[in-house]
């Protein structure tokens, strides 16, 4: 298991501290898979404390002062059980997905 940063360490203090309980989980990217246009991605996670899958669509915001990738909804991701069921639900969400799979 990958060690934390200095600072990733200090967020997950100060969230125990102010949230009473140590409740953030921590993901691992697993896949990636960009659309043909280069300007949308989806990632796919799986959580180290159960295993748990989900996915996060992406665009890149080519603006000068941001050059960064965004979620396309502030939504909070559903959990699946797997990659493969995280994969499945992907595709029927995101349209562009199925042919680049």
């Amino acid at each position: 298991m990958a060690k934390r940063s200095f600072l990733g360490e200090l967020g997950h203090s100060i969230a125990s501290f102010l949230l009473g309980a140590p409740s953030l989980r921590t993901g691992t990217l697993v896949k990636t898979v960009f659309a043909a246009d280069g300007r949308h991605r989806v990632c796919f996670y799986r959580m180290e404390e159960d295993g748990a899958c989900g996915f996060r669509e992406e665009y890149f915001d080519n603006k000068i002062l941001e050059m960064n990738w965004l979620p396309v909804s502030m939504e909070p991701a559903n959990e699946y059980p797997d990659l493969d069921a995280a994969i499945a639900a992907a595709k029927e969400e995101v349209p562009w997905l199925r042919q680049a799979l």
